[in-house]
């Protein structure tokens, strides 16, 4: 018999293999084609997948770095080695991703490879700042708890500080050649969405940088300005907001600060109308500033901030100090009440000897216009604000509270302009040099232009505690590296509509200077363009100004305006100006700091970078 075959199954697997062997003897072009297909589709869905992986993993380290800087700023050492360790862990799977054949094949793509080596570019920095960057940082976080700095008897923690260096240091090394890095790299050629992504990285890395090597260079110097090697005397001044200067305010209450070995006292305290009986002058004024100024601001102590030259203003102090009082000083801080407010939100309220308590919710109305309610005289004013001064000192000095909410209460001042340092020592001065706290007027052009706009009170009043204001610049075009500059001031004397029951301490009524009737505001406003810059408009309340009287200081045109302000009156001044040229990068606003909270201070994008 015929041996029987048993008939298998047909299913859809044997179906299609039958099909491969037909069309391979009868099609065999069409195969190959379709073999090809597959492999093609399974390269793009493998390029697909990679590049979806490394989008995702891109997105791990912006979160993992959000958490691990929130979990550094509240000191949780814990969450912040945690998110570190996810952020190493996403930067170095986006590194591979972005290294291996497939995205070098993405990068020799026509119009697209620029953009996959610029995002390749990216992931080697992210993974760098990982490896090398961040490990550092961690390390500081063990040693920096909610108490690490907290002072305790008066005397801070010099060798905590100190142990900030090394840290510091290292990290700062990695971000600088992350920044370097990603300098290098031409985004002309980006498409939109990766080249903003890109500049937005940029910044984020060249602003870390600046950070950690601020954060290097004070724990390198605070320890020697604490005294370490020998006590260290500095004046503390007190600006008084109500009564406008460019450098912030009036100068006031003086104490001076002894510091040894960490501990901080204040040894003596008056009040800059002291050091103002002798009228003789105590520097020369350059051919600018007598121009701009007058002789009052080597003649007159309280004059000495009309200048927004802080170093300028604390050499004339300083000569001031040393000639009435002797001695030798190391340096000069400004600080403003609202600074104070600000470092109160940490210590609580504080008790100030023979008068009511401040708070932060009380010190500026308190020390600016309700002592001047209370008594027409002068050394009540000037006994008050040097108690408050003190009391709040030896608070902080103390411990008192949360010092790390004070910190970052004294950090926000300085962004706002609201507290300044100059160090007489040259060493330290080259440390601070360039930072914020510095508030230098340079005449030596940078590449971010800095427009300034500057108030000063002509009345003479304490009538800058009803003064509100806000400024603001805008970036217009680029040509020729050039920026084009549109900025403005809107200003309201916020005085009660009936001025009569304000006292003369106030309004400056019977002052045998006085310019204006009580309750009405006589300002003389500085606009200064970038060093090497040209005011080409000026508007006042929309009407332009036919030929505006500009001047030269410091490498800077400035124009002067003069505005007087019945209660509730507003005025509008509107400038146009072009930067100095090749200054192409971002533009910084700095205005002078007013009775209120906040600041116009701002960086705002520049025109030549399209972000």
């Amino acid at each position: 018999m015929p041996e029987v075959r048993r008939r298998r199954r047909s299913t859809p697997s044997r179906r299609f293999v039958r099909r491969l062997k037909e069309l391979r003897s009868e099609h065999p072009r069409r195969l190959v084609l379709a073999g090809i297909g597959v492999v093609v589709l399974l390269g793009l869905a493998w390029s697909a997948w990679v590049l979806r992986a490394a989008s995702h993993d891109l997105a791990d380290v912006r979160e993992s770095a959000t958490v691990m800087r929130a979990a550094l700023v509240r000191a949780d050492a814990d969450s912040a080695r945690r998110a570190m360790a996810d952020y190493q862990e996403a930067a170095a799977s986006a590194h591979d991703r972005t290294s291996g054949l497939t995205w070098g094949l993405f990068e020799a793509v026509p119009l697209l490879g620029d953009d996959a080596e610029g995002i390749a570019t990216a992931a080697e920095v992210l993974d760098g700042i990982g490896r090398d960057g961040l490990p550092p940082i961690a390390d500081a976080a063990d040693l920096v708890t909610a108490d690490t700095f907290q002072p305790v008897g008066g005397r801070f923690p010099v060798d905590r500080i100190a142990a900030m260096v090394a840290p510091a240091e290292q990290s700062e090394k990695a971000f600088d050649e992350a920044a370097t890095t990603l300098g290098k790299v031409d985004t002309d050629s980006f498409l939109g969405p990766v080249r903003e992504q890109f500049g937005k990285l940029e910044t984020l890395v060249t602003d870390a940088r600046s950070t950690l090597g601020s954060t290097y260079r004070a724990a390198r110097m605070i320890p020697r300005m604490m005294g370490t090697d020998r006590p260290r005397y500095y004046l503390m001044v007190m600006q008084n907001n109500a009564e406008l200067r460019s450098g912030g305010g009036l100068p006031g209450a003086l104490s001076l600060v002894r510091m040894q070995d960490g501990k901080v006292d204040i040894v003596e305290q008056a009040d800059m109308s002291e050091l103002g009986r002798d009228t003789r002058p105590v520097v020369t004024l350059t051919a600018e500033e007598d121009r701009i100024f007058g002789r009052i601001l080597g003649l007159a102590a309280v004059d000495a901030t009309l200048t927004p030259d802080f170093q300028r203003s604390a050499d004339i102090i300083r000569a001031r100090w040393e000639r009435e009082k002797g001695g030798r000083l190391d340096g000069m801080f400004f600080v403003d009440p609202v600074a104070v407010s600000y470092l109160l939100r940490g210590t609580g309220p504080v008790d100030v000897p023979k008068y009511r308590p401040v708070d932060a919710a009380n010190v500026v109305q308190a020390v600016e216009n309700e002592i001047y309610r209370l008594t027409n005289d002068r050394e009540i004013h000037s006994d008050y604000q040097q108690a408050v001064a003190e009391a709040v000192f030896d608070a902080f000095a103390a411990g008192r509270g949360d010092t790390a909410e004070s910190i970052r209460g004294l950090v926000t001042a300085v962004l706002e302009g609201r507290i300044r340092m100059h160090s007489f020592e040259p060493d330290d001065q080259a440390e601070i040099a360039g930072t914020m706290i510095a508030g230098e007027f340079s005449d030596k052009a940078s590449n971010d232009p800095g427009v300034g706009i500057y108030i000063n009170d002509g009345g003479p009043t304490k009538m800058q505690y009803y003064l509100k204001y806000d400024a603001t610049v805008i970036p217009r075009s680029c040509v020729g590296d050039r920026q084009l500059l549109n900025g403005s001031i809107d200003l309201l004397s916020d005085t009660p509509a009936n001025p009569r029951g304000l006292p003369a301490a106030i309004t400056g009524a019977g002052y045998p200077d006085q310019r204006v009737a009580p309750g009405d505001q006589l300002l003389v406003i500085y606009v200064t363009s970038p060093v090497g810059g040209e005011i080409d408009e000026l508007s006042i309340d929309g009407q332009r100004v036919g030929k505006p009287v500009v001047e030269a200081l410091a490498g800077r045109q400035l124009a002067r305006v003069g505005l007087t302000f019945a209660p509730q009156e507003r005025h509008r001044i509107e400038f146009v100006m072009k930067a100095g040229p090749g200054q192409t990068g971002d533009v910084r606003l700095s205005v002078t700091p007013g009775a209120s909270a906040g600041s116009p201070n701002r960086t705002v994008p520049s025109s030549c970078t399209v972000r």
